[in-house]
């Protein structure tokens, strides 16, 4: 099991409360925007489905709408059945797959493949994942099929997480999701596609997003749920810090903003759309 996707399965029951919503809003938006309207005969693949954020949007205004949930990580799919269950959703089944490689599913099988957030997770042990992942969605696509490929431009909260790692060790590097290279740019993403066999088929947009929480203080909690992932190897005293110290580094950022529901910070997004 690769270090995503062990984090991932543990931390699978929290991994909604610990996005704060970040995931979901640009889901909401995918859904709204939906290029390729669903009807009685689509059939939609949610890749990289996660708890099953997109397939829960979608349910919302298509209640009948046919869904293949697929994860590579078990705990994830454990709890997108059991929601699938909790909500009574007709037509909707799941598989442990890796998005690179969607090896049971048949070519020219879905009228639509949605992967939210999922093409940049498997970056980190594998560079050529997005490209890998943009095949796999073509391949599976029907004639006439839309693919929805969404990645972060800019992942604001990271940079709080970076400034509480490097004041409580200030001559250690900190975690990053920052990988480098243009990978979290629109015309990366773009190129993917078109070269995963699009071609100019291709449409890429920007779409703002945000995370947020009824306070600030349940923001931060909500954050704490990655602290496995930017303060890893943290002793106990450290570990006590980091709450408060979050807590102004969050306050600090240029896309924090107080509203009248509670707290946000702004986040953007790439959507790549590509028909086959």
């Amino acid at each position: 099991m690769s270090t995503g996707e062990s984090f991932h399965s543990k931390h699978a029951a929290h991994y909604d409360r610990g996005a704060s919503g970040a995931t979901l809003s640009i889901a909401k938006i995918i859904v709204r925007d939906l290029p390729l309207p669903i009807t009685d005969d689509s059939n939609i693949l949610d890749s990289a489905c996660g708890t099953g954020l997109v397939t829960a949007v979608i349910k919302s205004k298509y209640p009948t709408a046919r869904i293949l949930g697929s994860d590579i990580a078990p705990g994830m799919i454990s709890i997108y059945e059991a929601r699938a269950k909790e909500n009574n959703w007709p037509s909707v089944s799941s598989a442990v797959l890796d998005v690179r490689d969607l090896k049971t599913l048949e070519d020219d099988t879905f009228s639509h493949v949605i992967t939210n957030f999922g093409i940049m997770a498997p970056t980190f042990q594998d560079k050529e994942a997005p490209l890998k992942v943009a095949r796999e969605t073509w391949r599976v696509l029907k004639s006439g099929g839309v693919s929805i490929i969404s990645t972060w431009a800019e992942r604001n909260f990271d940079k709080a997480f970076e400034a509480t790692a490097l004041t409580i060790r200030p001559n250690e590097q900190p975690y990053s999701w920052d990988i480098g290279g243009d990978y979290c740019r629109g015309f990366y993403l773009m190129k993917q596609l078109e070269e995963a066999g699009f071609g100019s088929l291709v449409e890429v947009k920007s779409a703002k997003g945000k995370v947020e929480a009824n306070s600030l203080d349940e923001l931060v909690e909500n954050m704490m749920f990655f602290k496995d992932m930017f303060f890893k190897g943290y002793d106990d005293e450290e570990l006590a810090r980091v709450p408060d110290i979050l807590k102004e580094k969050v306050k600090a950022l240029e896309k924090f903003k107080q509203t009248e529901d509670g707290v946000e910070i702004e986040m953007v997004a790439w959507i790549g759309v590509g028909w086959k």
